[in-house]
């Protein structure tokens, strides 16, 4: 193993018994257990509030969380003598979330609403303000919808169009439209009201909670990778998760239905919170990432999956519909 890695563990209080790589990563096998260590980009702020999250969670009785290590002199960033900063972990040996298997996903649904329940008036002990990170969507919503608006525009503009250009551009205004309604929507609604609720009352959202997320344990679930964890209106999580499992199974409405009504048993889902999901599954999302990634990169070569996750995404648009309409009735 490198000098530079021995350099960083030698500032923690273990000893590491084995080492191995995972994805962008490295696994310890230490004397205080399995532990993840990777190098880490983020500010001290954050991950001082990540960790505060993950703390009070810990303290309230959810302890499969994956808390971070302070070295010796009780930091939770270590950097090497070149500068590059690390972090080390607690981890769990599991295996990610099966969005295909029926029973994964009825127990990460469950898991979810226990984790919300867990994440209300979450006590961060960060006074600063800079240290608190707030999701509006409203703000999110606007700015997507004007990005979307300045591609199709230098698209439109360019003589030469390539494969990718022509066809984001047989597509663009179904998905434009969607992205309008969706702020009109939400506008419309009682979000704001929502989202000032959640900032009075510490109301966390975990920010990413995708399959790679929820790690499948015997005796329960571990839910990791906390970095984007937010105040914001929950519904946001359960919307990552039901959008993921809806898009690998074809938008099949059972599994649509089959995750509300488990995330429900355990956390009621009010009138005004099913309408936020139902927003936030209207926004085409995924056709501003793949709009996004095409505009920020090399534009003459756009890879082919890339070509073919607009047309999958404009495929799936009848199947989709069918869930929403169904879901609007509810709300």
């Amino acid at each position: 193993m490198e000098d530079r890695h021995e350099e960083i563990w030698k500032q923690y209080n273990m000893a590491i018994r084995n080492v191995y790589r995972v994805r962008g990563a490295y696994i310890l096998e230490t004397d205080q257990g399995l532990k993840l260590y990777r190098n880490y980009e983020g500010s001290e702020n954050k991950v001082e509030f990540e960790q505060s999250v993950k703390e009070h969670l810990y303290k309230a009785g959810y302890s499969k969380v994956d808390l971070y290590l302070r070295n010796q002199n009780g930091e939770l960033i270590t950097a090497d003598s070149m500068g590059t900063k690390y972090i080390i972990k607690s981890w769990f040996n599991g295996e990610e979330c099966n969005l295909r298997e029926e029973s994964d996903i009825v127990e990460a649904s469950r898991n979810l609403a226990n984790l919300h329940n867990y994440m209300q008036s979450v006590e961060t002990g960060l006074t600063d303000q800079n240290a608190k990170y707030i999701s509006n969507l409203g703000t999110q919503f606007d700015k997507h919808n004007r990005e979307l608006k300045r591609v199709r525009g230098y698209i439109r503009d360019k003589k030469q169009k390539n494969e990718f250009e022509v066809c984001f551009l047989n597509v663009y205004n179904q998905f434009y439209e969607q992205g309008l309604l969706s702020l009109e929507i939400l506008k419309e609604s009682n979000y704001e009201n929502l989202l000032e609720q959640c900032v009075a009352n510490n109301t966390m959202c975990h920010g990413n909670y995708i399959y790679h997320n929820i790690l499948m344990l015997p005796g329960g679930i571990a839910t990791t990778n906390f970095d984007k964890v937010c105040i914001g209106v929950q519904m946001f999580d359960l919307y990552c998760f039901i959008r993921k499992v809806m898009e690998k199974n074809n938008w099949n409405v059972e599994y649509g239905n089959l995750i509300i009504e488990e995330y429900d048993k355990i956390r009621t889902i009010s009138k005004e919170e099913l309408k936020i999901l139902y927003v936030l599954l209207l926004y085409p999302e995924k056709f501003w990432k793949v709009t996004n990634f095409y505009y920020n990169a090399r534009k003459s070569w756009v890879p082919r999956r890339n070509i073919q996750k607009l047309i999958s995404l404009s495929e799936q648009m009848n199947d989709k519909d069918a869930f929403l309409m169904q879901l609007e009735k509810l709300i």
